[in-house]
């Protein structure tokens, strides 16, 4: 029987989930005879918190939270500064109550509690990628993350150290697109050096630079509607220069999933990407902001368990 525990993140979903979880937690015990469960107080906790209950031997960790609660806990199943997983027959399971929860909406796992719950007490084990970056910008000490859905760089990264202060109590669904929009009138392309698969190299200016694992990141915006979580390939999405009438007349195909048929946009299936600027470009993954250029991007095939239906 699975030794089960919940790590709940009570202000996701703008301040909802703390509100909402003595009713998911009846739900929960509907579905599960025992589990235990603790509220996070910080940032980054649920990543030192799963590390601590895999090692009492807890090996199915559920979150309840949004893609940032997801991308923590994901980490959490590794030792630190190290590729090397905890327990490998551990699971990870996610019940929705974030703002965004990107990720949880593309693998389909339904938002309504109760359906989340039921399916997820039975939902088998599927091995999953996770991306690594590795940030190359301190010489020798070299530092690493994991990230579960999108990771990108250019326009999109400005967008969320543009918003990270505000608090996530205070975003909304529309939060994201009209940071997107505010922070385009004031951003200009970047030039970039890309190294694929330590083969080919690409030079040149974009808007965008998407390393995408899961297909929806930015509160619904489909950037790579061919995604595939368990592959062992990033879809690698380069949004060349535009106007910015036509980078706004064009977003409604990121809602649409239809971005990737635009002349200016290139999908490429790459393990392994090196990403430098000249310029001092941000890098955020999972929405959370995350270092500066140069970063190394990676993934890892089927490195972690997660249980959906």
């Amino acid at each position: 029987m699975d030794k089960v525990h919940i790590i709940v993140n009570p202000v996701s979903a703008k301040g909802q989930t703390e509100k909402r979880w003595p009713h998911i937690r009846e739900m929960i015990r509907a579905s599960f005879l025992e589990f235990r469960y603790i509220f996070t107080e910080r940032p980054k906790q649920a990543t030192e918190i799963t590390r601590g209950l895999l090692q009492q031997g807890f090996d199915f960790i559920i979150g309840v939270g949004g893609d940032g609660t997801l991308n923590e806990i994901a980490n959490g199943f590794f030792k630190p500064g190290s590729n090397e997983v905890i327990n490998e027959d551990a699971n990870l399971g996610m019940i929705s109550s974030g703002t965004g929860s990107d990720f949880i909406r593309f693998i389909k796992v339904p938002r309504d509690f109760r359906k989340s719950v039921e399916r997820l007490k039975d939902a088998p084990k599927r091995k999953v990628d996770l991306g690594m970056i590795t940030f190359l910008g301190n010489g020798i000490n070299k530092q690493q993350q994991y990230f579960i859905n999108v990771a990108d760089f250019g326009l999109g990264a400005e967008v969320i150290k543009r918003i990270s202060s505000v608090p996530s109590a205070q975003r909304g669904k529309l939060f994201y697109y009209r940071g997107f929009i505010s922070t385009l009138f004031q951003y200009q392309s970047k030039s970039f050096r890309l190294v694929i698969d330590d083969r080919e190299t690409i030079e040149g200016n974009f808007l965008i630079g998407a390393i995408a694992n899961g297909g929806i990141f930015g509160g619904g915006m489909i950037i790579a509607p061919k995604a595939q979580i368990n592959d062992g390939y990033f879809d690698f999405v380069l949004v060349e220069e535009m106007k910015k009438a036509e980078v706004v007349w064009n977003s409604k195909r990121l809602y649409l999933g239809t971005l990737d048929k635009h002349r200016k946009v290139r999908t490429l299936r790459v393990k392994k990407v090196r990403v430098e600027s000249q310029d001092n470009v941000p890098i955020e993954y999972d929405g959370e902001e995350g270092g500066i250029l140069p970063a190394e991007f990676q993934i890892r095939n089927q490195v972690l368990n997660f249980r959906f239906p």
